[in-house]
């Protein structure tokens, strides 16, 4: 009886099968032209069906073909605007610097110009007038007189004209010693109005009557002298044009009107 348990025992147990006995699936390698004759036997109407492969290809195909457009239709706009903006930038940057500058500089140019007014109004000031020209004559004279000299003659000569002046040469013949020449000369700079001098003769002259016995030497002096008076002809003229290029202004906006 103990016999037969056990046979029936062991007749009840499971069959072990070993995992050595089970065949695994064999990879097959990629064949391209599979690959490619399976696009062509594809079924639009049941996609799912399509292989693996073909599905990550036509995935990655629009994902491409979606980013392309994207690029081309809505991105490269974009950066091309952006670009543009950033050289018009450059551009307007310059110009602001220019500006900037010379708006610095603006105050610094009027206080020149002022400052060259109030000088060029100065040297006017310095020049005689027309009218003025006896007078002068008689500052001379008694510039001379005051020094020691004894004037011979003292001649205004032929006007020169220049482009923005007049020139008025004027010739001086006198007699006195080398302390009156030098302190006539120092007169005729410290007058009010503008004289220059240019060429000058100075000789030795005899000695006659009163002087004869005198040891200091008496000379003959001639010198050239110039003075400036401003071409009120050109200022006129100058005002003239000013006026009829305003007049002419103001008849185009009438016109324009």
């Amino acid at each position: 009886m103990k016999l037969g348990r056990l046979s029936l025992n062991k007749a009840s147990e499971p069959a072990l099968v070993s995992t050595n006995d089970v065949p695994k699936p064999v990879k097959k390698p990629f064949n391209f032209q599979e690959f490619v004759s399976s696009f062509n036997s594809l079924d639009p109407q049941n996609m799912g069906s399509w292989p693996m492969p073909v599905k990550i290809t036509l995935l990655l195909f629009t994902a491409f073909l979606v980013l392309a457009l994207a690029y081309f239709l809505l991105l490269k706009p974009m950066l091309d605007s952006i670009d543009r903006a950033h050289a018009q930038e450059e551009v307007l940057l310059k110009d602001y610097e220019e500006k900037d500058s010379k708006l610095r500089n603006l105050q610094k140019y009027q206080e020149q110009i002022n400052q060259m007014e109030q000088t060029f109004g100065q040297l006017l000031q310095q020049l005689p007038k027309e009218h003025e020209i006896p007078s002068l004559i008689q500052d001379i004279n008694f510039t001379g007189v005051g020094s020691g000299l004894k004037f011979q003659d003292i001649k205004v000569e032929s006007e020169v004209t220049r482009e923005f002046f007049i020139e008025l040469p004027i010739t001086i013949v006198g007699q006195g010693d080398y302390h009156a020449f030098g302190g006539f000369i120092s007169g005729l700079a410290a007058l009010p109005r503008i004289i220059t001098v240019h060429d000058f003769d100075i000789a030795p002259q005899a000695k006659t009557g009163v002087n004869a016995k005198s040891e200091v030497p008496v000379l003959a002096m001639t010198l050239h002298a110039k003075t400036y008076r401003y071409n009120d002809k050109l200022a006129e003229d100058k005002k003239a044009a000013d006026q009829a290029t305003k007049d002419k202004d103001a008849k185009n906006k009438d016109a324009k009107k």
